[in-house]
């Protein structure tokens, strides 16, 4: 049975990954400086103040770190309010589940500034009945199912009854464990635990062009 459907963004609305893994070196080129090969894996496990303090050293840039942060998120603003585009099938997804009258909410690790700015641009919006950030929940999706039951407890929707959209392997089983039923997307970046991610999810849609498959699974699943 499906009463609602909660989606994280980056990555399974949204084709932002990209912009995400390779923003440091956008704004290094911006900058007149050329990233050294390697430069994304060495900054995978950083965080963005970690990041900006790391090209600040490495590449003598002229900049306080907290700069570098200003400039780095105006930067990813931009590229939410302007150029990012939403993953194949994603807004006829949306439509769909409104026309079942399926709650609709989305769970998202980033802020809160950047999902309304992109999906007030791409016409999201109207179909996402509310948004729900990691920061406003106070932890992380790797850490805790808080984010997934803030937008749970929005919707009004019985957790067996309601689909967590995930893209990453953390996320999918963040949300198996607290009760929700998961649906895996696929998303470039988590190439390297696409068979977990087939393995541990409810079932494994890979994206958004097949609606009536979802909803015939989620229907008949118990």
């Amino acid at each position: 049975m499906v009463t609602g459907v909660i989606f994280d963004m980056d990555g399974v609305l949204l084709d932002s990954m990209p912009v995400w893994e390779n923003i440091d070196i956008m704004y290094l080129r911006e900058h007149g400086k050329t990233p050294r090969p390697g430069l994304s894996e060495v900054l995978l496990t950083k965080s963005l103040t970690e990041a900006a303090d790391y090209i600040r050293t490495e590449y003598e840039l002229p900049k306080t770190t907290e700069e570098i942060v200003r400039e780095i998120v105006d930067a990813i603003h931009e590229q939410y309010e302007v150029r990012i585009p939403m993953k194949q099938g994603a807004l006829a997804f949306l439509k769909q589940l409104k026309e079942q009258g399926i709650a609709v909410a989305v769970a998202t690790s980033s802020d809160r500034v950047l999902a309304e700015a992109a999906f007030k641009r791409l016409g999201m919006l109207p179909f996402i009945e509310g948004i729900f950030t990691c920061e406003e929940a106070g932890i992380g999706k790797r850490e805790s199912p808080a984010v997934y039951l803030n937008a749970l407890a929005y919707m009004g929707t019985r957790i067996e009854e309601t689909w967590v959209f995930e893209d990453v392997l953390h996320g999918i089983r963040t949300a198996g464990q607290a009760g929700f039923k998961t649906v895996g997307i696929y998303d470039a970046s988590s190439e390297g635990s696409l068979a977990l991610i087939r393995q541990e999810a409810t079932m494994y849609l890979g994206d958004l062009q097949d609606f009536e498959r979802f909803y015939k699974a989620a229907v008949e699943t118990t």
